[in-house]
């Protein structure tokens, strides 16, 4: 329902910022491991930290909170009056509970406010362990949120624990039954953890660890619950529990820890030994897969740290597993007495990033490329030692005697005694973005009194932390540095429990201590306040106060201000410099141009040392300044932009070559960069929709449902609006004020990156002028790249203000979507954009998605509408949540959609009404209206006028300025003529659901109902019952036809071309030339000639469009096309057919000359009359090329016509073809007597050749109908009929073959040839007296033919020679007779056929001259 032009327009107002996004997105995601900070990058690459001050900087920033204190509750101070035996305490920190217990029984209670206080006295046996765990999932009711596990001497009891309203923060309730109770066969186990999965461990003191299994039900042979020994062999169950426990040494197990992140589990035994045990892939295995001595440890650590003493790694006192979520290669950290750390791995650590500078590269890369999800664990190797602060050069202050610790994500607390008390230690990483090995904090609390617990409040895990991963990325990275997700995780808060009672702080985040100093200040240009931005650069310290802004806007209004003049005040500015090319090889915090991902990727550059790079602040912190001569700013460069990052104005370089400067930009432009990147992180790279199989009965189904909850679209969306909020009000004010010169901080263009004074740059500058020119000049193209570097920044702000309005409202959107079932919706989508849903991104969605948007609104309203309900208060709430995509021209449609629903379920008058209202509306908002739907809800109703006047109306607004007839005529595919282009294929749209409608109304009309009856195949109907939809599919044939009629009326009475040539174009395909060529439109003759130019080779167009002009009376234009059609080369037609265009053409020739006496007719007919003649003396050699099997000449034949000279020489010359030659010799007008006898000779003794298998009948039948068939053909021309050289040949053959004495002459008779002048033929032979005829034996053959002839004539004279001419041809024939007779007397000796031969002459002579007695008197 949404604009078309909204996809551009959002694209092209953004332009460059999505790329942008995408960097600063996976900057946040490639952070470097923590292996890598270490320098710990494999088993062969073992380093030592923590021993230089830049790795234990001071800082002049606030770490912690005030520390929080609460007493232990009155109550439970009196129950150590009556301990006996024991008292253990400690923390719940997963229900903020603190537990303690003394003797047998145990108390729970709120550390926070020391108030709901449970116990449980159900026991008889001293506690030696409490534990809560989760419990195993379809085990036991929901009501029971965990279990609370204790041990004794001589069981294992556990217990159910509920709270009330199923709030953990409510009161809570221990069951007072245990669930299971298990005997410890008199094994203290003191030490117990529970897995995510709900399995539980505990370590014993007989250094063994022991899972407690438990189901619902026991079996046949097993209990509900049992004890399993996962660290003595399956056969030590045969001894006594006294004998293995004297068999093993006594070093029991004081600590166990589980990382879920990777199922596995480690112990520490007090002697300081630990082992490693995997859960397997799935966590529902057991493997000790390593183990390691403290001794081992120890001489690891040495070797490691050479230059330390043996004594700092004497004891163990705590270890803690490094989850996936901080490391991917480091698995487990151990904390000495000393404080010192130790790390681990436990398996061949994962490839790195490409974008990791090779000398950070692992020493010995792993041959296992699997993903390290699927990487078991299978050693223990000691990889990095951490001393602890006071190791460094100006630092001596370090922890002693550490007798407790805690360590999670980076941050370690340690409590060291000092005499009677204790001091807290706190470490923990910076958060220094640009760093490229481990720096930390320190900072320490004294406590009274020994400490008993340190823990960690642990926060819930939020979807807000886990970000998308670009399709493709599938090995997860560790959790994000805090500052990625401070603006919504709450900092991290930590109990120390003492004698005197609870103690509760938080380590601060970025945003907290930029907080604190902006509080206690009250000034945001203070030097603290300057030095956080100079220790937090890159835009941290700006993102920052965004989020104190944000945060504030509904609280603080003071703080909110003060975060706003810090934004400004202390967030640099943009500039040009020089690139790396020109400076030294560091790119701190540069955006690389290749990252494995395809985005642009955050990664320093190799071979450059951090040190280096720095200079000391006053707390001795390395802090980045402004470069030095040689160094590099670590401001991320943004190249490949279209904005004017990259230009060339004057050269620096000493080779006199053009130096292309690069645009930095500000701090504060980064800062709402990063803003906007972190707040969408969750879901900006991640798809929108996940496919759910559900089984409905048998069936499967498969859903697709919204992959992110709406709570968290919920507090996206809050914190996206915030951010727009805080860009409305303070950065798009300053941009409009400052006018063609926007800044929002003041400009500099930065000299120094090339090194060498100002002075001296502005003189190289200038190659040689004068100093005071070159300042000048310098000076202008100072302020020249400061004003540019100023505009191209505040342009790409303008554009990410566009992008947060666009993406909050198309998250308001989406978030509206879910509320309405998306897995519903989805079914209604069409079939390509439901799978174009599915592989859509976030990011995709709100720049590429605005048809999506426009159908999934559509099927809401739609739903709205078929379920009569009130469409306004709907249309109220999308036009809240995203007025860009719909907009009030949507409210119009729905409008229409009512009334279009509302005309369905009445009729007559009222429903015409209805329809023309509902049209009206649909006409006005034609531009955005979805035709195709609309199209087929008129079909469904009978309007199908309807839809022919929408669409019309719709492709006008769709192109106002007619663009696409003018596109159409010039036919201009150019770049300029874009606009053009796009109205074309808009108007084109509309036009084609005019001819989907048609087609169907042609369907229909020619479909024939029949019975129903059963089908012939199970499944789905065939594609030919599927042709009609449901608006024509009741429609019967006439009925069908009778809409396709009016439907047509209508459509020719338009004015509009485009929508003529539409519809010509539709009838073409359905064959419907007849059809066309009686319409009358001023556009058909134009139409045809321009779809026959465009398709010259296309014999349709040509053949509709002479067909066209006969119709028109236009023959000369017809004959013209015909003889085109005839000429053009090409195998789609043959000969046949091209001689028939030439006849057509011939005809319509002539018409054209009756109609007019112009000169140009008369020769065009001459032409085809040539033509034609020619065409069929090819047609002739084609014949007999064809049968001879000739087939290359035979299509050469029929792909165009050829001159007679080319039919001579290239196929009746070379293959022989004697009749055809003659025939282009006659046609030619040629005459040669001797090439004539030639071909006649080549003619006849080829047919003889042909014959010479017949019998002689038929011999002399066929040879005789050749003769008679040429004779007539050319009678008219005698001089291409030689008879006398015919008769003397073929009289020849006849008696050498002793044929018919009569054959011969009666085939020449048959070729019109005068009796009388065959006569004289045969005369002039027989006196030649040719020799050839004695060495045939037959000296009087000729005479005895001359016989024949003359008694054909005697028995038949009327038959040969006409009367006038019969007197004369009788007294010829008797002065013949008389000579014939004379000789054949005087020849001697006689034979026997020579008397014959001379009776017959005379009995001839006695008939002729009664003949001749009857003329005279006739006569």
């Amino acid at each position: 329902m949404a604009s078309s032009s909204m996809n551009k327009n959002v694209k092209e107002e953004v332009a460059g910022v999505p790329e942008m996004i995408r960097s600063f997105l996976a900057a946040d995601r490639d952070q470097l491991d923590l292996a890598q900070l270490l320098g710990a990058t494999g088993l062969n690459s073992r380093s030592c930290g923590g021993t230089m001050d830049e790795e234990y900087p001071e800082l002049r920033l606030p770490q912690l909170t005030q520390v929080r204190h609460k007493t232990l509750p009155p109550e439970l101070v009196e129950q150590f009056a009556h301990m006996q035996s024991n008292c253990l305490m400690g923390i719940f920190p997963e229900i903020g509970r603190a537990w303690l217990t003394v003797d047998s029984d145990i108390f729970v209670w709120r550390y926070a406010d020391g108030e709901d206080l449970a116990y449980f006295d159900g026991l008889s046996e001293t506690i030696l362990s409490a534990a809560l765990v989760k419990p195993k999932p379809d085990i036991f009711k929901d009501q029971i949120k965990y279990l609370l596990v204790l041990t004794t001497h001589l069981e294992v009891v556990i217990l159910g624990v509920s709270f009330a309203g199923e709030d953990p923060n409510g009161e809570m309730q221990l069951l007072p039954d245990p669930l299971f109770t298990i005997a410890t066969e008199n094994i203290d186990l003191l030490c117990t953890v529970g897995t995510e999965a709900g399995r539980i461990f505990i370590g014993g003191k007989d250094g063994c660890l022991y899972e407690i299994c438990y189901q619902p039900s026991g079996g046949w042979f097993g209990r509900k619950c049992s004890k399993i020994n996962h660290s003595r062999s399956k056969l030590s169950f045969l001894l006594p529990n006294r004998v293995n426990n004297w068999l093993n040494d006594d070093d029991p197990i004081s600590q166990v820890v589980v990382d879920d992140t990777r199922n596995v589990i480690f112990t520490r035994s007090e002697k300081g030994n630990i082992v490693g045990y995997d859960l397997g892939a799935d966590g529902s295995g057991m493997t000790c897969f390593a183990q390691i001595s403290m001794d081992s440890v120890k001489r690891k650590a040495a070797a490691i740290a050479a230059t330390v003493a043996h004594t700092h790694f004497s004891q163990i006192v705590h270890i803690a597993a490094i989850t996936r979520r901080e490391s991917k290669n480091l698995q487990l950290v151990a904390v000495t007495q000393s404080g010192v750390r130790l790390y681990f791995m436990t398996t061949a650590p994962s490839i790195l990033s490409p974008t990791v500078p090779p000398t950070l590269q692992f020493s010995s890369p792993p041959t296992d490329l699997l993903d390290s999800y699927s990487r078991r664990p299978c050693y223990l190797e000691l990889v990095h030692v951490r001393m602890p602060p006071g190791f460094t050069q100006n630092n001596s202050t370090a922890p002693v005697n550490v007798h407790k610790a805690h360590h999670n994500s980076g941050t370690l607390l340690m409590a060291a005694s000092y005499q009677n008390d204790d001091v807290v230690w706190c470490v923990g990483k910076n958060h220094f973005t640009s760093e490229k090995c481990l720096s930390e904090t320190q900072v320490s609390l004294p406590f009274d009194g020994r400490t008993w617990v340190i823990t960690e409040v642990p926060e819930p895990s939020s979807p807000l932390s886990v970000a998308c991963l670009p399709v493709g990325i599938s090995d997860i990275p560790p959790d994000p540095p805090i500052h990625v997700i401070q603006h919504f995780q709450r900092p991290p808060e930590y109990v120390v429990v003492s004698a005197q009672g609870c103690y509760m702080f938080n380590k601060m985040r970025p945003v907290d201590q930029l907080r604190h100093l902006l509080e206690s200040r009250q000034d945001p240009d203070s030097d603290a306040v300057a030095h956080f931005f100079k220790l937090h650069k890159n835009g941290e310290a700006s993102a920052a106060c965004i989020i104190l802004a944000m945060s504030a806007l509904v609280g603080d209004g003071a703080l909110a201000n003060l975060a706003v003049a810090a934004f400004f005040r202390h967030g640099e500015e943009a500039y040009y410099r020089f690139p790396e090319s020109q400076q030294a090889a560091s790119t701190l915090g540069q955006v690389q141009n290749n990252p494995p991902n395809g985005h642009t990727a955050m990664s320093p550059i190799h071979g450059q040392k951090v040190q280096d790079l720095t200079t000391q602040s006053p707390g001795r912190l390395p802090i980045f300044s402004t470069p030095m001569p040689g160094a590099h700013a670590p401001n991320v460069t943004f190249r490949d932009m279209k904005d004017p990052a990259r230009m060339q104005h004057t050269t620096f370089a000493a080779n006199d070559r053009p130096a292309v400067l690069e645009l930095s930009y500000s701090d504060t432009m980064k800062g709402l960069f990063k803003m906007f990147s972190r707040v969408v992180r969750p879901i900006w790279e991640g798809r929108l929709v996940e496919e759910c199989v559900v089984m409905e009965g048998n069936v499967q189904h498969t859903l697709y449902t919204n992959r992110t909850g709406p709570e968290i679209l919920s507090h996206i969306l809050r914190d996206l609006n915030s951010l727009k909020t805080f860009i409305e009000a303070h950065c798009i004010p300053r941009l409009y004020a400052a006018g063609r010169n926007p800044v929002l901080t003041m400009p500099r263009f930065d000299s120094s990156y090339h090194g060498g004074s100002t002075r001296q740059n502005l003189q190289r500058t200038t190659h040689g002028s004068e100093d005071g020119i070159s300042v000048i000049r310098t000076q202008k193209n100072s302020k020249s790249f400061a004003a540019q570097a100023t505009q191209a920044e505040s342009k790409l702000i303008r554009s990410l203000y566009a992008l947060s309005n666009h993406t909050s409202q198309v998250l308001g959107l989406w978030r509206f979507i879910c509320d309405h079932e998306v897995h519903v919706i989805c079914r209604s989508l069409a079939t390509d954009t439901l799978t174009s849903l599915k592989s859509m991104t976030f990011q995709d969605f709100a720049l590429d998605g605005q048809k999506i948007s426009a159908e999934v609104i559509s099927i809401i309203v739609n739903k709205y509408i078929d379920d009569n309900a009130e469409v306004d208060a709907l249309n109220c709430r999308l036009r809240e949540l995203c007025p860009s995509l719909y907009s009030l021209d949507d409210v119009m449609i729905s409008r229409a959609y009512e009334l279009l629903n509302n005309a369905k379920r009445c009729g007559g008058h009222q429903q015409d009404m209805k329809l023309a209202e509902c049209l009206s509306l649909f006409q006005k908002v034609g531009r955005c209206v979805n035709l195709s739907a609309v199209s087929q809800q008129f079909q469904t109703i009978g309007y199908y006028e309807g839809v022919v006047e929408l669409c019309a109306a719709a492709a006008e607004k769709r192109d106002e300025r007619n663009l696409a007839l003018h596109y159409y005529k010039t036919a201009s595919d150019s770049d300029d003529n874009a606009d053009g282009k796009n109205a074309y294929e808009a108007r084109a749209l509309c036009y084609k659901t005019i001819t989907d409608m048609m087609d169907e109304l042609m369907f229909a009309s020619e479909n024939i109902r029949q019975t129903p009856s059963v089908p012939a195949e199970l499944g789905p109907p065939s594609l030919d019952n599927q042709k009609t939809s449901k608006g024509t599919q009741n429609l019967q044939p006439d009925e069908a036809q009778r809409f396709a009629e009016r439907c047509m009326q209508l459509l020719m009475q338009s004015d509009d071309e485009l929508l003529h040539v539409t519809i010509y174009d539709w009838m073409l395909r359905k064959k419907l030339a007849d059809r066309l060529l009686r319409i009358s439109s001023p556009y058909l003759e134009q139409y045809l000639k321009r779809v026959t130019a465009s398709h010259p080779d296309d014999q349709m167009y040509c053949d509709i469009l002479w067909q066209y002009y006969e119709r028109a009376g236009d023959h000369a234009a017809a004959a013209k096309i015909l003889a085109r059609l005839a000429d053009s080369a090409g195998a789609d037609r043959d000969l046949d057919q091209r001689i028939e265009y030439l006849s057509r053409a011939k005809m319509n020739g002539k018409s054209a000359s009756s109609v007019t006496a112009a000169d140009t007719s008369g020769q065009l007919l001459h032409e085809l009359e040539e033509k034609l003649e020619v065409a069929q003396l090819q047609r002739q050699i084609l014949q007999t090329l064809e049968l001879g099997g000739h087939k290359a000449a035979v299509r050469e034949l029929n792909s165009e016509l050829m001159d007679i000279t080319k039919l001579y020489s290239v196929y009746a010359e070379p293959f022989e073809l004697a009749e055809c030659k003659l025939a282009i010799v006659h046609c030619a007008g040629h005459y040669d007597p001797s090439l004539i006898d030639a071909l006649w000779q080549n003619i006849l003794d080829s047919e003889i050749i042909r014959l010479q298998k017949q019998s002689r009948e038929n011999q002399i039948a066929m040879l005789s109908a050749k003769v008679s068939q040429l004779g007539c053909k050319y009678s008219n021309s005698s001089r291409y009929f030689p008879v006398e050289f015919l008769v003397d040949y073929l009289e020849r053959l006849s008696c050498q073959n002793n044929w018919p004495e009569d054959w011969v002459f009666m085939s020449i008779l048959a070729a019109d040839v005068e009796l009388g002048h065959l006569l004289e033929l045969y005369s002039d032979i027989h006196r030649q007296k040719l020799p050839h005829w004695n060495e045939c034996g037959k000296p009087f053959h000729i005479l005895r033919v001359i016989h024949r002839i003359l008694m054909a004539f005697v028995d038949n004279p009327s038959q040969y020679v006409t009367p006038p001419k019969r007197r004369h041809f009788i007294s010829n024939a008797l002065d013949i007779i008389a000579v014939a007779l004379v000789e054949l007397q005087s020849t001697v000796p006689p034979s026997e056929r020579l008397v014959e031969t001379r009776t017959r002459y005379k009995n001839l002579q006695a008939k002729l001259q009664r003949l001749e007695d009857e003329v005279a008197r006739r006569f």
